[in-house]
């Protein structure tokens, strides 16, 4: 009996201080990730004046393909920055230890195995700000300043085989896992890769692209809700995905994500995905992508799931304005929906909708009928001055645009970009029909509608600061304390972002 109280008692300790560790740790990684991207400032302000003394201390050359003669940061198409990690390399036993890119890599004297070091830390501050309109549910006052991402990825290769590790310090991961990543993947074959382990498979064109790049803070309301369904982050997945310059063609097995949260429906599921991608149009200033994104699951130990999703922004965590609540009898779940996007010299459009057929058996209560939800979001981006966002061919995306490094001496400001996005999501279906008893049998979760603009500025390849400003507009969502009446909110994020 002693030994059992001093076990709770360890274990009531162990909860009570859990929160000051983990807001200690994230204290101690950013102050290191401000230190790191300090010293990374310094070194290119001390390479760049020495390398480059009779260019007024320039360290960007600016490219445009027409040939014009006054080519600036204004209308440059391409930026080739000096890379001050070049020389850098020490000897060490039989390694040699080189920065490509500012990333710490390890690598064998024959060149066949490597160990590499990278991170990504993103630490958001957000409110809602203004008459919070609502007639009853809980406030949500003031702001919030938490670590989104705190991700240290070590990457180890042999030959053509490379394994990734990463865990997640970010409050998101803590509250599901703490590993984004952890797989082992081939890249033996040209164009091609293979992979198997907790991972994050390909669906949607957002969900694809690298949350380092995203136009705004975060992804809009229906591609996170498809993404839940097989993909998203440490997703037991078996994927191979092959491209080149005109295609992109994705498919992966998947299972249940790692955590202890996930039951019912999620728990021992099994699904696959399909994405593909067409690029009609890959000229000097423009460009085309036409695709489609599938996916299938059916359940796991139960047939109960749940849709839920709150205001883009991820503020307010376990707080959503839309929610269906636990749906019954849901057998298996499948989504499809194109994609779009095309961009023309510094401008960008992009667009998705995607449709989610929830398929339903009879249980203890009778017939229910299946349900359908749909969403989309269409965005503008405008690049005021860097280079354009690019075309990665290797995931069908597009990439973030490339500036100078910051150097107002010199008149160098880096890359400024401007994004605005209309987003709709749509959780009704059936919302007042009932059976005889009285009882609903279809759902009322509600819609939203989020209009989002914001600025990203890149001062250098390491760090990345954005503003957002949302406002969020929510029908009733019946039994949702959140939001029981409807609810409209106007929110303010900032992030500032480090990686190497």
């Amino acid at each position: 009996m002693i030994q059992k109280n001093r076990i709770n008692s360890v274990e009531a300790l162990y909860r009570n201080i859990r929160p000051i560790l983990s807001c200690s740790f994230n204290i101690i990684v950013l102050k290191a990730t401000i230190s790191f991207a300090y010293a990374q400032t310094e070194r290119v302000s001390n390479s760049l004046i020495s390398a480059l003394p009779n260019s007024r201390n320039k360290q960007s050359i600016y490219l445009c393909l027409d040939h014009k003669q006054d080519c600036t940061m204004w209308n440059a198409d391409k930026i080739r920055n000096i890379d001050i990690y070049r020389d850098i390399s020490y000897q060490i036993g039989h390694f040699n230890l080189n920065f490509p890119k500012g990333r710490p890599t390890l690598v064998s004297s024959d060149r066949r195995f490597s160990i590499s070091l990278g991170a990504s830390i993103q630490f958001d501050i957000g409110g809602i700000i203004g008459p919070d309109n609502k007639r009853n549910g809980s406030r949500m006052d003031g702001s919030q300043a938490f670590l989104r991402r705190g991700r240290f990825n070590v990457a180890i290769r042999y030959d053509d085989f490379i394994i990734n590790i990463t865990p997640d310090a970010g409050r998101p991961a803590l509250v599901n896992n703490s590993i984004y990543e952890a797989y082992l993947k081939y890249v033996g074959f040209e164009n091609t890769i293979i992979a198997i382990g907790l991972l994050q498979p390909p669906i949607t064109m957002l969900d694809t692209e690298s949350s380092n790049g995203f136009i705004l803070v975060e992804r809009p309301m229906i591609v996170d809700l498809v993404r839940n369904l097989t993909g998203s982050d440490a997703r037991l997945a078996l994927m191979m995905t092959h491209w080149n310059k005109r295609y992109y063609l994705s498919a992966s097995v998947t299972g249940q994500r790692l955590g202890g949260t996930y039951q019912d429906f999620q728990r021992n599921e099994l699904g696959g995905i399909v994405r593909a991608a067409v690029r009609p149009l890959a000229i000097n200033h423009y460009d085309m992508h036409l695709g489609l994104s599938t996916t299938f699951v059916t359940h796991g130990d139960s047939r109960k799931y749940s849709l839920s999703t709150g205001q883009e922004g991820q503020v307010w965590l376990g707080r959503p304005y839309l929610r269906t609540g636990t749906v019954q009898g849901v057998n298996n779940i499948w989504a499809i929906g194109p994609e779009f996007a095309v961009r023309l010299n510094r401008f960008l459009i992009q667009s998705e909708y995607y449709s989610m057929f929830l398929q339903r058996v009879a249980e203890k209560s009778g017939n229910r009928p299946n349900l359908h939800f749909s969403g989309w979001y269409i965005s503008v981006n405008y690049v005021l001055f860097g280079q354009p966002r690019s075309y990665d061919e290797s995931k069908a995306v597009f990439t973030p645009p490339v500036g100078s490094f910051f150097n107002p001496v010199a008149g160098e400001w880096g890359a400024l970009e401007w994004s605005i996005r209309w987003s709709n999501m749509n959780l009704n279906h059936y919302k007042y029909r009932m059976n005889e008893n009285g009882h609903y049998l279809g759902v009322q979760g509600g819609k939203q509608n989020i209009f989002a603009t914001g600025l990203n500025w890149y001062p250098s390849s390491h760090m990345r600061i954005s503003l957002d400003y949302n406002h969020v507009m929510a029908t009733r969502s019946r039994n949702n304390y959140y939001n029981s009446t409807g609810r409209t909110s106007n929110l303010v994020l900032s992030r500032v972002q480090f990686t190497f």
